[in-house]
């Protein structure tokens, strides 16, 4: 499927998308929040790719929602409605995915792009890169992000950034707990290819599944939670690479993981 306003490859299993508007710092309007949310979830079927890139063109990661087009709507908060909605699909996507998502943050992640990066499970990010939630600065409500970037930080340090929509660095960011690695912004391939790397190596299945249950503690009470994990290792059990990552410890050698 061709895309108008990202880039999508495969190679070695892994999926990059990369957002790609660069006029506008890939800010959200209709069409790329749309397109985002096909290919993940094209991306989500497919059970020959184990991870997922997302990063974006020229000097930002994504600026957000696109000011201009909201500025040429007619009818604003039709429009703010439906590109919110949009917005929702693919975080839900990304979230529900039993695979790893990587933002690879080269730039700018403001408003929306924020919220995008918030809502992968593990954010690389340049030491150039500038973050901040961005909505309040043009008279908005967040229409994302809230939740992810509260449960992250913490309800005094939420209200301080959202609230007064202050921009942070990648350091900054790094040390809210936001940002799991900052690097020199020429190492940032190098780094987001090291952490793939490894995930090349590990059962896929297996790490999917911990990835559901790590979501669902977010929400679930203890029981709930036991009984899930409970029956999720037992799934797991049930697979190829549990047969072989046991024999490969009895055996003393690297196992070698399949999906199956």
């Amino acid at each position: 499927m061709d895309y108008e306003t990202l880039n999508f490859e495969t190679k070695e299993k892994i999926a990059y998308v990369t957002l790609n508007r660069p006029e506008r710092l890939n800010s959200f309007d209709m069409k790329l929040g749309e397109e985002l949310y096909k290919v993940l979830h094209e991306i989500n079927k497919n059970n020959d790719i184990i991870a997922v890139v997302i990063r974006g063109t020229g000097k930002g990661f994504c600026g957000g929602g696109d000011v201009k087009e909201m500025y040429a709507a007619k009818d604003k908060p039709k429009f703010l409605r439906e590109l919110t909605k949009v917005i929702h699909k693919f975080v839900m996507e990304m979230r529900t995915m039993e695979k790893p998502v990587i933002a690879q943050v080269n730039g700018a992640a403001f408003g929306a792009g924020l919220s995008l990066a918030l809502a992968c499970d593990i954010i690389i990010a340049s030491r150039e890169a500038k973050f901040g939630t961005a909505f309040i600065g043009v008279g908005l409500a967040p229409g994302c992000g809230t939740q992810f970037f509260t449960k992250l930080v913490g309800y005094q340090k939420a209200c301080e950034y959202i609230l007064t929509g202050k921009i942070f660095s990648a350091e900054e960011a790094r040390e809210l707990g936001i940002v799991n690695k900052v690097v020199n912004h020429e190492e940032l391939d190098k780094a987001v290819e090291g952490l793939i790397s490894r995930f090349k190596e590990l059962p896929p299945i297996a790490v999917g599944k911990a990835k559901m249950l790590i979501n669902k503690s977010m929400d679930n009470d203890m029981l709930t939670h036991l009984e899930l994990e409970s029956k999720t290792a037992s799934i797991s059990a049930g697979t190829d690479d549990f047969k072989e990552g046991v024999t490969a410890f009895v055996e003393k050698r690297k196992p070698v993981f399949k999906g199956e």
